[in-house]
């Protein structure tokens, strides 16, 4: 772990608080090679169950379930993986704006109480203008996130005050609001939130309970961690805000085979980097993944690599190496304040399998040592 870690977040890195481990649902289809249209497996309820009660075997905490135009709906499908399964949190990826913030108070809260607990929340600003627009989303970037803080505002409101509730804001005006039942979880169920934008950080700092970056250096989360906490600590949420990362994982027996393995499933791959046209994001976090791209061979790190980033948008930075490799990289973003770690890999059944097989328990281990010593 290099110095300026230990340097500038030393103060900040967790030692003794529990690590949670997350899994994703890719309801727009999986696959074992970008390159390989034969190598598409449909999205479909066999598919989602497969893949989310893998995650439970493998010691999962929670899966998240995403929102894009390629996606199944997040909420029905949340709905019903979660009757399929038996512990697994579903991490519902949410949109502020499409939603009235008192009916969505209600889905929550439903779900909430129908699961046992079972549900925590994505909030989403959207990345790209046209998807917003082809939904009926016309405001800017920092209007987004200003409907996030008045959304989740308001429903904070109506699941703890016990009167009626008022509310005249910028973008919604209730009278009168009552949500019932009242959530399971108290006062309210967890909210993950991400992006590196001034207007991002700062809905984090009012809101998440995780603080959810895309993949990046260590060095580079740390220092985002530092400006996060020091923003937190202005509206007294510094000991709240926990942070996490969301990664894709490639693991294998051997460093070679993990590394060939990352290569054959972007190989031949030329459709999905239409998405890095100029114009086509309107996010820092997606921004930060096209200039990682650029990397020498997509290698960021000694293990930490963004190939999965030139093939398709979202998060692509990816832990490859063999199990001891990836433990200990992941243990590197543990020393810069991270205790949730929201996975994946492909195909996404074995690769759940395979990580809780083979990484965890070496995770385990380690962080114990660490926390004996």
């Amino acid at each position: 772990m290099s110095a300026q870690i230990t340097q500038t977040a030393a103060e900040h890195a967790t030692t003794n608080d529990d690590l949670h481990f997350g899994w994703f649902i890719p309801t727009m289809g999986d696959t074992s090679a970008f390159g390989d249209p034969s190598a598409r497996i449909e999205p479909s309820m066999d598919m989602f169950v497969r893949i989310a009660q893998a995650a439970e075997r493998a010691g999962m905490e929670y899966a998240l379930v995403p929102v894009m135009t390629e996606c199944y709906e997040a909420w029905i499908t949340c709905a019903m993986i979660a009757a399929r399964t038996q512990s697994l949190t579903l991490l519902v990826a949410a949109r502020p704006g499409l939603i009235a913030p008192t009916v969505t108070a209600k889905m929550i809260n439903t779900f909430d109480q129908l699961s046992g607990g079972r549900i925590a929340i994505n909030l989403i600003a959207g990345g790209s203008p046209a998807e917003a627009a082809a939904d009926g989303v016309f405001h800017e970037h920092d209007e987004r996130y200003e409907i996030i803080d008045e959304t989740v505002s308001l429903m904070k409101r109506v699941w703890t005050e016990d009167e009626p509730v008022d509310h005249k804001g910028k973008f919604f005006t209730v009278e009168g609001a009552v949500v019932k039942p009242k959530p399971y979880q108290k006062p309210f169920p967890q909210f993950f939130l991400g992006g590196l934008s001034d207007s991002a950080m700062d809905v984090c700092a009012k809101h998440a309970d995780v603080y959810l970056f895309w993949g990046d250096t260590p060095e580079n989360v740390a220092a985002n961690i530092v400006k996060a906490k020091e923003r937190a600590a202005h509206y007294g949420r510094e000991e709240q805000l926990g942070f996490g990362m969301r990664l894709q994982t490639i693991v294998r027996d051997t460093e070679d085979e993990a590394w060939a393995a990352a290569e054959a499933l972007i190989a031949g791959s030329v459709e999905g980097q239409k998405w890095t046209v100029a114009g086509a994001v309107d996010s820092r976090a997606q921004e930060r993944m096209l200039e990682l791209v650029q990397a020498e061979n997509y290698r960021i790190a000694p293990h930490l690599w963004s190939g999965i980033s030139s093939v398709r948008p979202g998060a692509g930075v990816a832990v490859v190496g063999n199990p001891e490799q990836v433990a200990d990289t992941l243990l590197e973003f543990v020393e810069a304040g991270c205790t949730h770690f929201c996975l994946s890999g492909y195909p996404h059944d074995d690769a759940a399998e395979r990580f809780g097989r083979d990484v965890m328990p070496i995770i385990r281990r380690k962080r114990a040592a660490l926390e004996e010593s």
